[in-house]
């Protein structure tokens, strides 16, 4: 009898050690399913985050740098000073654009400032750039803020960059880049609708460039190429004037600007 009983007992239990094994396997298997899918996911991720790693290792730091500095980095983009007096206004653009590195250890805000509001005067050689005059254009608070980005040393300052120009998007949208990459928007307003003032000029104001009147004094490529060039001063001084791009420009990015003011109005 108790060889019986045993035997029962074991009837009774070996389906049920069989069933936990199972469950066991599943189990197993399901959390070998999810370690291998997440893990996964989490590789992918990243993957994904090592670029953002690199580029916050890259991009200057900003910690001790002022707001007003800060600002005035951002307006010397705006305004396209870089693009005459090279990044962080470290020249090399043309040889008649001077560096900046050492103004604010030369010059004082005072004079400082006048250069901005009032230039240094045009020069006869058309492809020769020049200093103009910024005082109508630009505010005394964003002349202020340059001045002290100037006087800081011009350090670099994360996303004052000027704007891609895209390639192998068409003449066109290049153009439309640098339209704002060069400042030229800052004058002529947005789509060159102009309406910035210019109160010694004689008709008071930037004049667009964009609609009939523009089409017709500007009826062919080469007249819009020539005025980009050599720039345009109609008034007294001081006066915001056109400054000569022709030794700035290259003669494709001349062509790209004039597709895309043929795309205007």
């Amino acid at each position: 009898m108790p060889d019986e009983d045993r035997s029962k007992r074991e009837a009774r239990i070996l389906p049920a050690l069989l069933f936990a094994g199972v469950a066991l396997a599943i189990a197993a298997g399901v959390v070998g399913f999810a370690a291998g899918h997440y893990g996964e996911r989490t590789k992918t991720v990243t993957t994904q985050a090592a670029p953002a790693t690199t580029t916050s290792t890259t991009t200057p730091s900003s910690t001790n740098v002022s707001p007003a500095v800060a600002a005035g980095a951002h307006t010397f983009v705006q305004f396209a000073c870089v693009e005459c007096h090279g990044p962080q206004g470290r020249g090399g653009v043309d040889p008649a654009v001077p560096a900046l590195t050492t103004v604010g250890k030369t010059l004082d805000a005072a004079q400082l400032r006048h250069i901005i509001d009032h230039g240094l005067g045009e020069v006869a050689n058309p492809k020769q750039p020049y200093m103009p005059v910024w005082g109508e254009v630009i505010s005394k608070t964003q002349v202020s803020n340059l001045v002290a980005y100037l006087r800081a040393g011009l350090p670099a300052v994360p996303d004052a960059q000027p704007v891609t120009v895209p390639e192998g998007q068409g003449a066109a949208v290049a153009g439309a880049a640098l339209y704002v990459r060069y400042g030229c928007i800052n004058c002529h307003g947005p789509n060159g609708l102009g309406g910035v003032a210019n109160p010694l000029s004689p008709d008071k104001s930037i004049p667009p460039l964009s609609g009939q009147d523009f089409r017709h004094e500007f009826n062919t490529d080469a007249k819009i190429a020539a005025v980009i060039r050599s720039g345009s001063v109609i008034g007294r001084a001081p006066i915001v004037s056109m400054p000569h791009w022709g030794g700035i420009l290259s003669n494709q990015q001349i062509a790209e600007l004039i597709a895309y003011l043929k795309t205007l109005k």
